[in-house]
């Protein structure tokens, strides 16, 4: 088949959800929003290749003591609207979010431990934190840096339809459903095509329809049953190195059967996952033994899979006192994923009536889980969701989530929450990892959730794209060019 190239170089994006916040860079780090906001904004570094972190705005940075950073910054980096990108732009960022009103931010919590922040000259700066972050530099790869007057002049809610950043585009247009953007030459990290456009198409058949009718150049978020007719009909399919564990999140902090282990393991034995990964992934995900994917080197590789034990399930439950099986509810959001993921739900569910127990799959719209997720807004006693490592790539990012910390907390230890914070905060490399290690076998040995696969992000690109990937969960927009 023959692809007609667009008559100008507009690049043509067609996303499961745009940003929660719109452009409001603070709101989520949800990999989701990245895939719109890295277009627009920059960090002081970013993950890269397995997960290394990488220079940004950041060029180098150094602690000098356990608790203090020096950076130094990229010189000539201006915002779009002409204001210049230095120290003092970057410690604006970084302090709203330690305001009143900042706090009540999503990344807020990325910057809690920091301190004080001191301007050394227009392209250094000190921070100084109250415990020990020994990534520090994989901390900087979560806060946007923004415009800080023009964020000063519009406010919050002005500067989340009209978002000025650094990034290779600077928007033009802000709708519910579509964000218009044109090239920034003068960025310093120009873009090689002169628009972007950004559509909001939340039904992967929308996506998949509009990649195959020329509408868009990459559907993002496309099923493995999407691939053949999207190869056959002469386009291409790219599948991004997985940074995410997909799981049945137990929601152990209600009453319900689900808080005895002894339960929660019987669970993981009834479900066989080699099938899902072989028959519903079609072979393309790898089978979860730990809360981290296979790409993080500091996961515990003497870990295994719950192996496929329906016997063994049907033994645990009933030692538990539930011979005859009991029924949950499981809640998930199928809007903005393929349909692989649905299937992948109802094959746990078959799995588990066979030893007696009743998943009730409700499916639930994108907002309200969002909801569940930030203020524990949920009807049910378990809910579909991922240990997510981006966007800093840190062992223990998911366990902010998962964990004690979160302020709505599904899942709570207090016997390895000392480790998850030792995991943080250790400087020493070898103990950082021993803690690290510690975390990952006790949440599989606990089983805190079912373990299915790792994430497998799938997209449909257009021929005519080069230069697509996403290393690090981001897409290197300023990188990508179109052919005729």
């Amino acid at each position: 088949m023959s692809h007609t190239a667009a008559a100008d170089t507009t690049l043509r994006l067609g996303l499961g959800s745009l940003p929660n916040g719109n452009g409001n860079p603070y709101f989520s780090s949800a990999r989701t929003s990245w895939y719109t906001l890295r277009a627009i904004f920059d960090t002081l570094t970013y993950p890269g290749s397995n997960l290394a972190i990488q220079p940004g705005i950041a060029v180098s940075w150094e602690n000098t003591d356990d608790l203090t950073w020096i950076v130094k910054l990229r010189d000539g980096v201006a915002f779009s609207n002409g204001e210049v990108l230095d120290a003092t732009a970057v410690i604006a960022s970084y302090s709203y979010l330690q305001t009143e009103e900042g706090r009540r931010e999503s990344l807020a919590r990325d910057v809690k431990d920091i301190a004080s922040m001191e301007v050394i000259d227009d392209l250094t700066l000190r921070f100084v934190t109250s415990v020990p972050i020994p990534e520090f530099s994989r901390l900087m790869a979560t806060i946007p840096i923004v415009a800080p007057a023009y964020w000063q002049e519009v406010g919050r809610e002005g500067f989340a339809f009209n978002p000025v950043g650094s990034g290779p585009f600077a928007v033009t247009e802000w709708s519910a459903t579509r964000v218009l953007l044109k090239a920034q030459t003068d960025s310093w990290r120009p873009p090689k095509v002169d628009a972007l456009e950004i559509l909001d198409l939340p039904e992967t058949s929308a996506r998949v329809a509009a990649l195959m009718t020329d509408r868009v150049d990459v559907a993002s978020e496309i099923g493995p049953d999407d691939v053949f007719n999207i190869e056959a009909a002469g386009f291409e399919t790219y599948q991004r190195p997985a940074t995410a564990t997909e799981v049945v999140a137990f929601n152990t902090l209600i009453d319900s059967p689900l808080k005895d282990v002894r339960v929660r393991r019987a669970l993981n034995y009834a479900v066989n996952k080699e099938a899902i990964a072989v028959a519903i992934m079609d072979g393309r995900a790898r089978i979860v033994d730990q809360m981290t994917p296979g790409i993080n080197p500091e996961r515990d590789e003497t870990l295994e899979p719950y192996p496929y034990d329906p016997g063994k399930a049907r033994a645990l439950l009933a030692e538990a006192g539930y011979p005859d099986g009991f029924s949950f509810v499981f809640e998930f959001s199928f809007g903005t994923s393929g349909t692989h993921m649905a299937s992948m739900y109802q094959q746990v569910s078959a799995d588990l009536a066979q030893v007696g127990v009743e998943m009730e799959v409700r499916p639930l719209p994108f907002s309200q889980y969002v909801r569940g997720v930030l203020q524990g807004q949920w009807d049910g006693q378990a809910f579909g969701f991922e240990y997510e490592v981006l966007p800093t790539g840190a062992s223990m990012r998911p366990f902010r989530l998962h964990s004690c910390a979160w302020s709505y907390p599904w899942y709570c230890d207090q016997t390895i929450q000392p480790f998850i914070e030792q995991a943080k905060h250790k400087m020493n490399p070898d103990e950082r990892i021993a803690a690290v290690r510690k975390v990952l076998r006790h949440y599989r040995d606990e089983a805190a959730s079912l373990m299915l696969v790792e994430n497998m992000g799938l997209d449909g690109v257009n021929p005519r794209v080069r230069g697509y990937n996403q290393e690090g969960g981001i897409i290197p927009f300023h990188a990508i060019t179109l052919e005729n």
